[in-house]
């Protein structure tokens, strides 16, 4: 990156294009994998003494809601930071037209895009060197011609898996490799992240826990990859095994209607035992980790799977797919299993985790011994910090 240096140390301007970060005028934040990314990145940037100023400008976001970014940003920003905060309400032209002029007049020395939807913008003529982020299902198909144009012609290209980066490649020819930064839980928003967690104070006895297992994702049509469907349609295998087991299904979306159809098809001895807990709060999805035996997200198409990391730092044992991004998350035979979607399979491993104590207590130590070492905000800022080759 071309920047100023001072006192041996680069002073960068880096300008961060979002789509959202996920904050409405009253205060509330939306939920949400990708805006707790958002949010991430925003904060080790801010974080960073290579980054003598830092823009955030938010797609979506509503104007009035720059000061909630700000206050955010405050917790980790070095005191030397200026920052540029601008939300558009959804304005794409507003977005486009201040990106166009910052290129124009230099105002940054490198921009870094959030969305490969987004960083189509570096067409604009005069535009300043960039990074994309392969984030999104988007990228497990062939992508337009213009965004192919933007990520084979970017700066560098940051990945949140391996899985992405390989299909992305995959479908679309000629790609070049990208950085590979995995994930991490957000921190708390407007305080400093403490270094007592009580979460991993919690020891996990699975031979206390109630005899269920919990799934917790988006049930929106286009999101019925997760595997709600084999989860389901395997209950009456697991309940034949373990007569008291209950399925936990949390989260909503207009899939809903077809999952809970799903069950009804079964018999009434084994749909008694699924249940559909709805929208959770912060609140009822902790105490869901707390009083569950394991947790399962037979996927297929997921790009990272966060909801993983968090199951991990709770201690629990998981069950996700063999195919997409999860493997990196959740090691086989280490930290939980891994299997194929497929009925019989998922119910075999719910199983597994719900008899073997001495198992489920095994990698679910693993798995949070993991979340400690790898997957906290303080691993992510070194890799993302890394990748960006800015001074730690």
């Amino acid at each position: 990156m071309d920047a100023k240096k001072s006192g041996g140390v680069f002073k960068l301007r880096i300008l961060l294009i979002a789509p959202q970060l996920g904050f409405e005028q009253s205060g509330a934040v939306v939920p949400g994998g990708l805006l707790n990314f958002g949010r991430c990145v925003a904060r080790v940037l801010a974080s960073s003494p290579s980054v003598h100023q830092l823009g955030i400008w938010c797609q979506v976001d509503p104007a009035g809601t720059e000061h909630f970014i700000h206050d955010m940003l405050r917790v980790h920003a070095h005191s030397a930071l200026l920052t540029d905060i601008r939300c558009y309400g959804g304005s794409e032209w507003r977005l486009a037209a201040d990106v166009a002029l910052a290129s124009a007049i230099k105002t940054y020395d490198h921009i870094i895009y959030l969305l490969v939807n987004q960083s189509v913008l570096s067409v604009i003529p005069w535009h300043l060197p960039y990074s994309v982020w392969e984030i999104g299902g988007e990228l497990f198909r062939p992508v337009s011609r213009l965004k192919y144009m933007a990520l084979s012609h970017a700066n560098r290209l940051l990945s949140i898996s391996q899985t992405t980066n390989d299909y992305a490649r995959q479908h679309n020819p000629g790609l070049p490799p990208a950085r590979i930064i995995h994930l991490c839980l957000e921190p708390p928003l407007y305080e400093p992240e403490s270094k007592d967690d009580p979460i991993l104070k919690q020891s996990y006895e699975p031979a206390q826990r109630k005899l269920a297992i919990f799934i917790l994702g988006n049930m929106q049509k286009v999101h019925l990859y997760k595997g709600h469907q084999q989860l389901i349609a395997g209950w009456a295998e697991v309940i034949s095994q373990c007569s008291n087991a209950e399925l936990w299904i949390g989260g909503e979306g207009d899939g809903h209607p077809e999952l809970k159809a799903l069950a009804q098809t079964l018999p009434a001895l084994v749909a008694k035992h699924i249940h559909f807990l709805g929208r959770l709060n912060d609140t009822e999805v902790q105490r869901r980790f707390q009083d569950c035996r394991a947790f399962a997200m037979p996927s297929t198409g997921e790009g990272f799977g966060l909801v993983f990391v968090e199951a991990a730092r709770y201690g629990l044992p998981c069950i996700g797919g063999k195919h997409d991004a999860v493997k990196e998350i959740v090691l086989h035979n280490q930290t939980g299993l891994l299997v194929e979607q497929e009925p019989h399979e998922v119910a075999q491993a719910c199983i597994t985790l719900l008899t073997k104590d001495s198992l489920a207590k095994q990698f679910g130590d693993a798995a949070r011994q993991r979340y400690f070492s790898y997957f906290q905000y303080a691993h992510f800022r070194e890799r993302l910090l890394q990748a960006l080759e800015m001074v730690l």
